[in-house]
């Protein structure tokens, strides 16, 4: 578990930021240190490469690795719940990272949770990006999803335990968006239900995604 939370805490977007432009990823767009974030301040294809690293090798890797040295279903769910905490909350940037949306997807990828995937890709790809232009609010509802999604679907109660943590660990990370304080002048409860709805503290995606540093 330990390993696994320092594997998925390597920061690839920033690390990618850092060579490719010189910026702190932080400090731009939606301050993310994630895919969606690399695609807005590095490019598309980089982007993109990023958010095949943090699902594939970050998330799906270390369960496999758990799988393959004879580990059980609970810690590999253990194992994939310190992966996405890792990169949620990196120690290699301050304790600072990504939404963990992509890893997240990973993990259940190596627990073989197809099912759920599926439906995920509907709310967040089919909905969220292609009709309603916004994969924020399609995000948390995929994610709020999965939970019920593992009891209707029979899967054992690792699985269903490890769906309720990863909600969990990506709703506070909305909620906390890297520490960030509350802007001055505006409410802290309508700024937090900003980000847990829509994963910004702006109700504008424009305004939010085109920041840049100061």
């Amino acid at each position: 578990m330990i390993a696994a939370y320092l594997w998925g805490a390597i920061p690839s977007s920033y690390l990618t930021a850092r060579y490719l432009r010189g910026i702190d990823i932080r400090r731009f767009g939606s301050g993310n240190v994630g895919a969606s974030n690399a695609v807005e301040a590095v490019g598309l294809w980089q982007g993109i490469a990023v958010g095949a690293f943090d699902c594939v090798a970050k998330g799906a890797l270390p369960i496999v690795l758990a799988r393959a040295t004879g580990q059980g279903a609970w810690v590999q769910a253990f194992v994939g719940v310190a992966v996405v905490a890792g990169h949620n909350w990196s120690p290699y940037i301050g304790f600072t990272g990504g939404r963990g949306v992509a890893t997240a997807i990973g993990v259940l990828l190596g627990l073989s949770m197809w099912r759920e995937l599926l439906v995920m890709a509907v709310l967040l790809g089919l909905v969220g990006r292609l009709i309603m232009k916004d994969t924020a609010f399609w995000t948390l509802v995929s994610m709020l999803a999965l939970p019920p999604l593992t009891y209707l679907f029979a899967e054992p109660p690792a699985l269903t335990y490890t769906a309720i943590a990863i909600v969990l660990v990506v709703i506070a990370k909305r909620a906390t968006a890297n520490r960030e304080a509350v802007p001055e002048g505006r409410r802290w409860h309508r700024v937090l239900a900003n980000r847990i709805i829509w994963d910004r503290d702006v109700s504008t995606r424009e305004r939010w995604t085109t920041r840049r540093e100061s």
